[in-house]
């Protein structure tokens, strides 16, 4: 089978490098897109040796950015045959405090995002698979959301919901998908040493993972990985949960408490 052509969005971001790191050791061609061009140029010259890597930055919450990522896929490869959305933007602000503009700003960041992100993959999809005359299972999408898509925390209402919407995006489109053999699913992180852990205490986070543990960059990435491989071809419309075991307990997102 050739190497798969696959996008890596949010690639300027800890679980994205990790994503962009799997994918191309598994013998992938990757399109790199994220915000920081530094960032992308470095990940891109330490991919290198190891196999076919572009970057492009991008704001991919505006719909002519994503379409410039899907472009530079199309150019470079031909074809793209999967994309791993791993953008998140962590939202906060007191629940009556909350700004309209503070609320759009974290929906565009989040649901936006993976709206135009997985509706221009699906879409470059099917006309692959109209060309070909025929379904194929490698066709997949691999979204990032959190623990919070399905729990919430009183002072990221605003994250809460965009986490819920890219939850049921992924449920839909895979339904919506469906026919055309492509599988729509997500990893959802609860505390991972990323960009968006800065803010919280440590210890305070690893003490309600039943681990005991905060979660790696990689263990995100070998999730995404699958959902994305062949040995997934049976799964759609689902969410895997890389949390340590944090939804197995009762006030999940209670780790977010800030350091003092």
């Amino acid at each position: 089978m050739p190497a798969r052509s696959v996008i890596i969005a949010g690639a300027a971001t800890a679980i994205g490098a990790a994503c962009a790191r799997k994918f191309i050791e598994a013998g992938d061609r990757i399109v790199l897109a994220g915000d920081d061009e530094e960032m992308l140029r470095a990940l891109a010259e330490e991919l290198l040796p190891k196999g076919e890597a572009v970057f492009v930055t991008a704001d991919i919450s505006k719909a002519l950015d994503v379409h410039n990522v899907m472009a530079e896929a199309l150019e470079t490869y031909g074809r793209v045959d999967a994309l791993a959305n791993m953008t998140m933007d962590v939202g906060s602000a007191d629940f009556l405090e909350l700004t309209e503009e503070q609320f759009n700003a974290t929906q565009q960041a989040n649901v936006k995002s993976a709206f135009l992100l997985t509706q221009a993959a699906c879409r470059q999809f099917v006309k692959q698979i109209e060309q070909s005359q025929e379904a194929t299972a490698a066709a997949a999408i691999v979204n990032l959301l959190s623990v919070e898509a399905v729990t919430a925390a009183a002072d990221r209402v605003d994250f809460a919901i965009a986490q819920g919407g890219i939850h049921q995006l992924t449920k839909a489109a895979a339904l919506a998908m469906s026919p055309y053999g492509v599988r729509v699913n997500a990893v959802g992180i609860g505390a991972i040493k990323a960009d968006y852990m800065k803010e919280f205490d440590p210890k305070s986070a690893r003490s309600t993972v039943p681990l005991n543990r905060i979660g790696d960059p990689e263990d995100v990435a070998d999730a995404a990985f699958f959902l994305a491989s062949s040995a997934a071809s049976y799964i759609t419309g689902q969410t895997l949960f890389v949390d340590g075991g944090r939804l197995v307990k009762s006030g999940a997102a209670d780790y977010v408490e800030k350091k003092s």
